[in-house]
C-alpha cells in the first residue's frame, strides 16, 4: 500500500514538473512571435521615439524567450535526472535483493551442514536434540528447505528408533541384567519438530515407515496439541497417555498402536488406519473417525462423547463401557463387536450394521437404530434401558416393556 501509494505522489510530480516546462515552451513561444509582431503594431513606424521603443521591446521579449527556453529545459533535465536516478536506484534495489537472497542461500547451507553434523552425532543427546531444533528454524526461515528437512528428520527418527543400542540384548546365564535405556529424547523432540512444522504444498508430513516407536523410543505422554500428523506412518507406536487434542491424524496409519488414555478431543482421523489399536480409556469427545478402519480395536471405556463415526469400521472392536453418548455412527460397521454396558444415548445409528453385535445392558436412551441391519429380538432385549426417544428397525416389534416410541423424547 505505502509503495503504491509513493508512486503515485511521484506520478503526480511528474505530470507537475511537465506542465509546468510545457507553459514555459509556449509562453517562449509567444515570446518570439511577439519579437515579429508586437513592436510594429505598438509603435508603428514614424512615430516619435519608436525605433528606440521597438528596440528596447524586442530586446525585452527576446530575454524573456530565453528565458522561458531555459526553464523549459531545466524542468525537462530534471525530469530526465530524476528518471535516471530512479532507474538507478531500482537496479540498486534488485542488485542488494539479489546479494541478500545470495547471502542467505550461503547462510542456510552452512546451518544446513552443521545441523546436520549435530544430529549425527554419536554420543552427545544435547548436541542431537541442537541439530533437530536447528534444522526447524531452516524448515520455518526458508520454506524451500523443507521437504529436505522433513526428510532428513523422518530419517533419523528411522533409524534411531531402531538402532540396536536401544535395545541391548537379554543377558546370558549368570550376567547381571544390564542398566536400563533411557528413553530416547531425540526421538520425541523429532517427532514433536515433524508435528508442528508449518504447512507446505508438495511438502510431506513425515515418513516414518519402519520406524519402531516403542520401548526407550516410545512417545508415551508426547504432547503434539493441534499438530499436524496427516498421512503419518506410526504402525505400532506407543502413544499411551500423549496428549494429541485437535491433532490432524487423516489418512494416519496407526495399526496396533497403543493409545491408551490418550487425549484425542476434536482430533481428526478421517480415513485412519487403525486396525488393532489399542484405545482402552481414550479421550476422543467430537473428535472425527468418519471412514476410519478400527477393526477389532480395543475401546474399553473409551469416551467418544459426540464424536463422528459415520461408516466407521468397527467390527469385532471391544467397546465395553465406552461412552458414545450422542455420537453419529451412521452406517458404521459394527458386526460381532462387544458394546456390553456401553453408554448409547442420543446417538445415532441409522443404517449401521449391528449383526452378532453383543448390547448387553447397553444404554439406549434416545438411540436412533432406524433402517440398523443385522439386528435380532434377543440383541434388543439384553440391553439395560430405554425409553420413548429409542427408535428401533421397522423390523423389530418393540418390546412390551419399553415405553411407546416418541420422536419428541430426546436421549439421556
Amino acid at each position: 500500500m505505502a509503495d503504491n501509494g509513493g508512486a503515485r505522489r511521484r506520478s503526480g510530480r511528474r505530470w507537475v514538473l511537465w506542465i509546468v516546462a510545457g507553459v514555459a515552451a509556449i509562453g517562449a513561444g509567444v515570446a518570439v512571435l511577439g519579437i515579429w509582431n508586437l513592436p510594429d503594431r505598438m509603435y508603428p513606424p514614424g512615430t516619435d521615439g519608436g525605433a528606440e521603443a521597438r528596440a528596447a521591446l524586442q530586446g525585452g521579449l527576446l530575454t524573456a524567450a530565453a528565458a522561458l527556453t531555459a526553464v523549459a529545459g531545466a524542468l525537462i533535465a530534471l525530469d530526465e535526472t530524476r528518471q535516471a536516478n530512479a532507474e538507478t536506484r531500482r537496479a540498486n534495489v534488485a542488485a542488494d535483493a539479489r546479494e541478500r537472497a545470495a547471502n542467505l542461500n550461503t547462510h542456510v547451507r552452512e546451518l544446513y551442514v552443521e545441523a546436520a553434523k549435530l544430529l549425527n552425532d554419536p554420543d552427545n543427546l544435547g548436541v542431537r536434540l541442537a541439530g533437530i531444533y536447528a534444522l526447524e528454524r531452516i524448515a520455518v526461515d526458508s520454506p524451500a528447505d523443507q521437504r529436505t528437512v522433513v526428510e532428513v528428520l523422518s530419517a533419523f527418527v528411522r533409524t534411531r528408533s531402531t538402532d540396536l543400542v536401544l535395545y541391548p540384548p537379554p543377558p546370558a546365564d549368570g550376567q547381571d541384567a544390564p542398566s536400563p535405556v533411557r528413553p530416547a529424547a531425540d526421538i520425541r523432540a523429532a517427532v514433536q519438530v515433524l508435528g508442528r512444522l508449518p504447512l507446505r504444498d508438495d511438502v510431506p508430513r513425515c515418513d516414518l515407515t519402519g520406524a519402531t516407536l516403542t520401548g526407550p523410543a516410545s512417545l508415551v505422554d508426547l504432547t503434539l496439541t493441534d499438530a499436524n500428523l496427516a498421512g503419518a506412518h506410526l504402525v505400532g507406536a506407543d502413544l499411551a497417555g500423549a496428549h494429541l487434542v485437535g491433532v490432524n491424524l487423516t489418512k494416519a496409519q496407526l495399526d496396533a498402536a497403543n493409545l491408551s488414555n490418550a487425549r484425542l478431543d476434536k482430533a481428526n482421523l478421517t480415513e485412519a488406519q487403525m486396525d488393532g489399536v489399542n484405545l482402552t480409556g481414550a479421550r476422543l469427545g467430537e473428535a472425527i473417525l468418519t471412514r476410519a478402519r478400527l477393526h477389532e480395536a480395543t475401546l474399553i471405556d473409551a469416551k467418544l462423547l459426540a464424536a463422528s463415526l459415520s461408516n466407521t469400521w468397527l467390527d469385532r472392536s471391544d467397546l465395553t463401557r465406552a461412552n458414545l453418548g450422542a455420537a453419529n455412527l451412521t452406517g458404521a460397521q459394527l458386526g460381532e463387536a462387544d458394546l456390553t454396558r456401553a453408554h448409547l444415548g442420543a446417538a445415532n445409528l441409522t443404517g449401521a450394521w449391528l449383526f452378532g453385535t453383543n448390547l448387553t445392558l447397553t444404554w439406549l436412551n434416545g438411540t436412533n437404530l432406524a433402517g440398523a441391519q443385522g439386528m435380532t429380538v434377543g440383541q434388543v432385549a439384553s440391553a439395560v434401558r430405554a425409553d420413548a426417544g429409542t427408535r428401533l428397525p421397522d423390523y423389530l416389534e418393540r418390546p412390551g416393556s419399553w415405553p411407546p416410541y416418541d420422536p419428541l423424547v430426546g436421549g439421556s
